[in-house]
């Protein structure tokens, strides 16, 4: 499933945005401002011209010099940012996403509500995010996906989930047609200081597919973010290439790691088969590179999911 190793790293689909966050942000060092970074400037998942989302995709704007120099700054000096994850706790990488997207929104005074339930005499839902706009008071959900890709056709439904226990029809589906409605229901008027204007869906992440396999689908954006993936077995072709392995806080921006995290595809291989005879999870690695000749800093130049041999099998 995986091509030969130097033709996979040559791939310009597959390398195409680690070289333009690179290429951009060559000097941001800190993870968190890193993440926060990949989330204002990669695509999102999708098509905001396709008629399926009803024009209710959002965006986010264009990044301007002043945004620019204050992601920089961060990076400086991210005390903050750090600050404000404290006071935010998480552990799972949606609220990760989402606290570092409130951090932006705040200080972009946008900011009205985040993580807002809704409640009657239980739990209705819970409003992502509610943004002061120029036309109004919008509301926002949000999701940070990744998924594989695992039969040749390329519909949303064969996106599936690392665990296998969702896809990408079922989520964009439940955003589009439960969560977005949210604001309509009874219960969530009391919440609300002002009529809504517009309910919109922001859909981050990455999409990972079979090597030589990048089917074209309507409803995903065009140039959205891609990886690899493939079977344990598999890795045999990577044996040389630098590895680092990612943790799961660790998948939203392309990897900058130092040497001392680095494992070869032979090394990660044995590894892995060893690790998936008791943990059935995959795992997201990074193919790296080095910056240059005089820097223990190394570059992700393309991801890849890594699954166990009878990972999908029925």
């Amino acid at each position: 499933m995986i091509s030969d190793p130097a033709s996979a790293t040559a791939n310009t689909e597959s390398l195409n945005y680690q070289a333009q966050f690179q290429q951009r942000w060559p000097r941001l060092t800190q993870a968190h401002v890193r993440s926060l970074a990949w989330l204002l400037d990669a695509p999102g998942l999708l098509n905001v011209d396709h008629a399926r989302w009803n024009e209710q995709v959002a965006q986010l704007p264009s990044l301007t010099p002043q945004v620019e120099d204050w992601l920089q700054t961060l990076d400086n000096a991210p005390e903050p940012l750090i600050e404000f994850l404290a006071l935010h706790p998480h552990t799972r990488l949606g609220h990760y996403a989402e606290n570092l997207l409130a951090f932006y929104f705040k200080w972009r005074n946008q900011l009205h509500a985040h993580s807002l339930q809704v409640r009657s005499t239980t739990t209705i839902g819970e409003f992502d995010f509610l943004l002061t706009m120029p036309n109004g008071l919008e509301h926002w959900e949000f999701a940070c996906k990744f998924y594989l890709l695992v039969k040749p056709e390329g519909a949303l439904s064969n996106y599936v989930g690392p665990n296998l226990m969702d896809n990408f029809d079922e989520k964009s589906r439940k955003i589009m047609q439960a969560q977005l409605a949210l604001g309509q229901h009874a219960a969530a008027q009391s919440y609300l200081t002002e009529p809504l204007t517009a309910a919109k869906a922001l859909i981050k992440g990455w999409l990972f597919y079979p090597a030589n396999s990048t089917p074209a689908l309507p409803e995903i954006t065009p140039q959205h973010c891609r990886g690899l993936w493939c079977r344990v077995s598999e890795l045999t072709r990577f044996g040389s290439l630098n590895f680092s392995e990612l943790a799961r806080l660790e998948w939203l921006a392309p990897a900058r790691v130092k040497s001392t995290q680095l494992i070869t595809g032979a090394e990660l291989q044995t590894k892995l088969q060893q690790q998936f005879a008791l943990d059935f999870r995959p795992v997201l690695v990074a193919q790296v590179e080095r910056v240059d000749t005089e820097s223990d800093a190394f570059i992700e130049v393309q991801r890849v999911f890594v699954v166990p041999d009878n990972w999908n099998e029925d």
